[in-house]
């Protein structure tokens, strides 16, 4: 069931290389993403959300089931990105009452016409774009807590210029970096850098897939404690 609340397959963009994954380390998950189109009034924008609730199980899989229930039955409504969080928030605030469940979440709107990136960020890691010119990383950051935490944060848009080609943009949990192998060490953000840096001239799906196996590799012949989720969206033009 949690399986069919993901997309089938990423939206198809002329310009853009998209891939996506979810790893369950349970047979349900805490981990979520999605491509969504927050209303009518902005059919040209292309949003991507990538949410982690505490824990995983079947307890975590149907606080993001409502999460993501909530964020859907808004979109057509709100427009403005950080009011919509603002919105969601209140309403799983009223819901988790003293569970001390959360959901950190990352939501990124890309205009298709401009190409501007607006983003909310939800206690959540810095989504990260990488530039093969100049060989460095940007981490996309805000302010905001968690979803479930605090029922009157205003959560706030945060805006960049759009990717230009060649660049890269990440979104990912943290059962990618804090994946620990049998000696206790940590994979970490710098690993993860390193393999979207040295795949960056390959398609969107082969670097989701060296970063996928980079991990697995790392903790075997253990297997992952925590879901595993990325996306990567890559500027072709």
């Amino acid at each position: 069931v949690q399986r069919n609340l993901l997309p089938e397959r990423p939206p198809v963009i002329p310009g853009m290389d998209i891939a996506a994954i979810s790893i369950f380390c349970d047979e349900t998950g805490g981990d979520y993403y999605d491509f969504l189109s927050f209303s009518q009034e902005r059919p040209e924008t292309c949003d991507v959300v990538l949410g982690d609730v505490t824990g995983h199980g079947i307890s975590a899989a149907l606080f993001m089931a409502t999460g993501r229930a909530l964020l859907h039955a808004r979109a057509d409504e709100d427009p403005d990105p950080a009011q919509c969080i603002t919105f969601v928030n209140r309403l799983l605030c009223r819901d988790t009452q003293l569970t001390g469940r959360f959901i950190t979440l990352f939501f990124l709107s890309m205009n298709l016409k401009t190409g501007e990136l607006t983003w909310v960020r939800a206690g959540h890691d810095p989504a990260l774009l990488y530039d093969p010119g100049r060989g460095d990383f940007e981490e996309l950051v805000g302010p905001g807590i968690p979803l479930g935490v605090e029922e009157t944060w205003k959560y706030q848009d945060n805006r960049r210029s759009g990717l230009l080609a060649g660049q890269i943009l990440v979104l990912g949990t943290d059962g990618i970096w804090e994946a620990m192998n049998s000696e206790g060490e940590m994979y970490g953000k710098d690993r993860f850098r390193e393999i979207v840096r040295r795949n960056a001239h390959r398609t969107a799906q082969e670097i989701v897939d060296a970063v996928v196996a980079s991990v697995q590799d790392f903790v075997s012949p253990q297997r992952p404690e925590d879901d595993l989720t990325l996306v990567v969206l890559k500027a072709l033009r």
